[in-house]
């Protein structure tokens, strides 16, 4: 997984909690590394995971909970880093409905090595249905990912899980009303 994910996860943390927390969390999560992140490099997912497990227990917050938090926090630093992408779009359905062909394409494009999740989307019943695939467990961070983006162009509607897997590696989310 790319280090700006990593970064931007010490970033929230930071936010979430303090300084304090953050340092805390880093070293509970017994990195090999100590929670130093280069933007550019890679690092296993897991350790992704390590991390927020550590964030958990240092605040008490469910794991999904924070993966949800964290994935709004990730969209709003997108929308700073990469105003120039996000700013293509006019609303929410136009950018998430080109998450997996497009915007996926130009991190491809940025960073070879990246792998971003598979996003395909649908609209049923005159509503948009995001569904979500990956090797890594993250449909939580994929729902906040979501609601930030419909954050972001103040649109009013609210996320339904339609199914997720046990592992969350797999899920479906429809917008609604």
């Amino acid at each position: 997984m790319k280090g700006i994910v990593f970064a931007e996860l010490v970033g929230f943390l930071d936010r979430t909690g303090g300084p304090l927390f953050a340092e805390q969390v880093l070293a509970d999560a017994d990195l090999p590394h100590g929670g130093a992140y280069s933007r550019i490099a890679l690092y296993p997912w897991e350790e992704a995971v390590r991390v927020v497990e550590a964030a958990s227990q240092a605040s008490g917050l469910d794991f999904d909970v924070l993966c949800q938090r964290f994935g709004q926090f990730l969209f709003e630093r997108f929308a700073v880093l990469y105003s120039d992408i996000i700013g293509r779009y006019p609303d929410a359905d136009a950018l998430l409905t080109h998450v997996g062909g497009h915007i996926h394409g130009e991190v491809r494009g940025m960073y070879p090595d990246a792998e971003p999740p598979k996003i395909t989307t649908h609209t049923e019943d005159g509503k948009l249905v995001i569904e979500y695939e990956s090797h890594r467990p993250f449909a939580h961070i994929a729902h906040g990912l979501i609601a930030g983006a419909i954050a972001h162009f103040g649109d009013r509607r609210t996320i339904e899980w339609l199914e997720k897997n046990a592992r969350g590696s797999r899920a479906a989310f429809v917008l609604t009303g």
